[in-house]
């Protein structure tokens, strides 16, 4: 199978660490390509976190999936001489060390391809290679923090609040891949590497792009929609008779299902909520009437009924739920972890498939060199 995968023949070496990097080492990995991991003698950090089985945790599990590793001390000169080595015979280099780091272990890009003119170089960073904040440090948190992300997410009479996963060190990670592939194509065409750049912090600001617009359109900051969105209405959690479901309703044709389908034809020629700009300035309202029409039947009902009738909805799931989901089953999203060390049988793999099948995951994450 490994053969049949694009990326099958191109060589990796990834020194990343923590997340972002190592989850854009792990999608070249996932495609094909013969990844390397290298790892400082204390260990990557993300080996650490919470929670763990030995010297592997969940993080680790599923960001250095398909890679090998070896131990390499790049403050000693046999290992900055060994990595050396290692670049002379590979196509890619990852790494998200600091501008100081890169310079104090001889691996700044253009002396590396000085040497190497067919060489790519990936370089992921909190705040990219220029500007004030170059040499900072930052995490997904701390970013999500800088670039509006949290002050947009959480209810709107409540606190500012991280996104529950790592979008910024997820979405990096695969910008990084997105860029080397893109590199590696323009090698194809013209024999030369490129250095490709990427970043939390311009992840971040991609990602509020429609928040920097409407402000700019006007002039109104920008606020918490909770489960809502500030561009659509009737959109985010709805009560139901026994609990909750998420509705999304993009355009008045949708809009016109939704109302038949719970009984409030009434709605739809309701001055209140004609066009989809008066419905966003009267949100709270028509969820309220929304609700009346929901109270009669519970959420799974609702669910099934609505998206009959071409209404998006959804139960409010927790992520455990995708082990039993039977979408998940028939798209063999869950792939079967090969390690019988572990109790992880299963993780999602990439949302991507190639003639029908999805790549595979043919190595467990590697213990300690």
């Amino acid at each position: 199978m490994a053969m049949d995968l694009p990326l099958a023949g191109i060589k990796v070496i990834d020194a990343t660490s923590n997340i972002a990097g190592p989850w854009g080492g792990t999608v070249l990995a996932d495609l094909g390509a013969d990844v390397l991991k290298i790892e400082t003698p204390s260990g990557d950090p993300s080996r650490f976190m919470s929670p763990s089985d030995g010297d592997r945790s969940a993080y680790f599990h599923i960001v250095n999936r398909n890679k090998d590793v070896v131990t390499i001390d790049l403050k000693t000169p046999e290992g900055k001489n060994k990595l050396q080595l290692l670049l002379d015979d590979c196509d890619v280099f990852l790494t998200n060390f600091l501008p100081a780091q890169l310079e104090k272990f001889g691996l700044e890009s253009k002396t590396l391809m000085e040497k190497r003119p067919r060489l790519i170089i990936g370089n992921l960073s909190s705040y990219g290679t220029e500007g004030p904040s170059s040499s900072w440090p930052g995490y997904d948190a701390t970013l999500q923090a800088r670039t509006g992300i949290m002050n947009v997410t959480g209810e709107c009479d409540g606190d500012p609040v991280r996104a529950g996963v790592s979008i910024l060190d997820l979405g990096a990670g695969t910008w990084l891949a997105m860029g080397v592939l893109a590199a590696i194509i323009k090698r194809e065409r013209t024999g030369v590497g490129s250095i490709v750049e990427t970043s939390l912090f311009e992840t971040g600001a991609t990602w509020v792009s429609y928040h920097l617009s409407a402000f700019e359109l006007t002039g109104e900051p920008s606020v918490r929609s909770g489960s809502g969105h500030p561009a659509f209405s009737p959109y985010g959690i709805f009560k139901a008779a026994d609990g909750s479901l998420c509705i999304g309703v993009g355009n008045n044709q949708i809009f016109e299902k939704l109302c038949i389908t719970i009984g409030r034809e009434d709605l739809v020629s309701a001055p209140l909520y004609l066009t989809n700009i008066d419905r966003v300035k009267n949100a709270r309202a028509l969820t309220l009437e929304i609700e009346k029409g929901l109270a009669r039947k519970s959420a799974k009902e609702w669910v099934q009924e609505l998206c009959n009738a071409g209404v998006p909805a959804e139960e409010v799931l927790q992520p455990e739920a995708l082990l039993n989901d039977p979408q998940a089953a028939a798209m063999e999203m869950l792939l079967p972890y090969p390690d019988g060390t572990t109790e992880l049988n299963v993780v999602p793999g990439l949302p991507l498939r190639f003639d029908g099948v999805r790549p595979p995951i043919t190595k467990a994450a590697p213990h300690r060199d």
